[in-house]
């Protein structure tokens, strides 16, 4: 059985022509949210073995904030490939990149986070998910290895909304 969670990231600084939408940082809401659901995933026992992150930094900033308030002192992996991935490049991802861990946090971008939660947890993925910031879905797999994920193989767990 494989938990991953899927994590957009928090709130970030309004877009700006003076600046690169991947270096765009958090807001101090968006810290915020991220502590919050640092402390709520400390409260809960729950801790990622793995984290796959983007390389953008308000996704980076999401990670650390997180990390600092759970009390983990897991390393994030950085890719560049998660900048506005689209699902099916998230999985591909998650079958090179998921290792032997049993839980996995991904942290990423809009709509990819949504799209991939529904493309794992239903046959066509046509379930419609809005994720704000700072919005965590988990979903559980009954497989063995992460080459074995395939669309449609996820049950929906939670839906953390910050």
């Amino acid at each position: 059985m494989k938990s991953l969670t899927l994590l957009r990231h928090a709130e970030a600084v309004a877009m700006a022509d003076t600046i690169d939408d991947s270096q765009r940082a958090l807001t101090a809401r968006g810290q915020a949210q991220a502590s919050a659901l640092g402390e709520r995933l400390r409260a809960d026992g729950w801790v990622a073995q793995r984290i796959l992150c983007s390389s953008a930094l308000r996704a980076q900033q999401t990670a650390q904030g997180l990390c600092a308030a759970a009390g983990w002192k897991t390393k994030l992996s950085l890719r560049p490939s998660l900048y506005n991935a689209d699902p099916h490049s998230m999985l591909d991802l998650l079958r090179q990149d998921g290792g032997d861990v049993e839980r996995l946090l991904l942290v990423a971008h809009a709509p990819g986070i949504a799209e991939l939660a529904s493309v794992l947890t239903t046959r066509r993925g046509d379930l419609s998910l809005v994720c704000e910031p700072a919005t965590l879905i988990e979903v559980m797999m009954d497989i063995e290895r992460w080459t074995d994920i395939v669309p449609g193989c996820a049950s929906l767990r939670c839906i953390l909304p910050s």
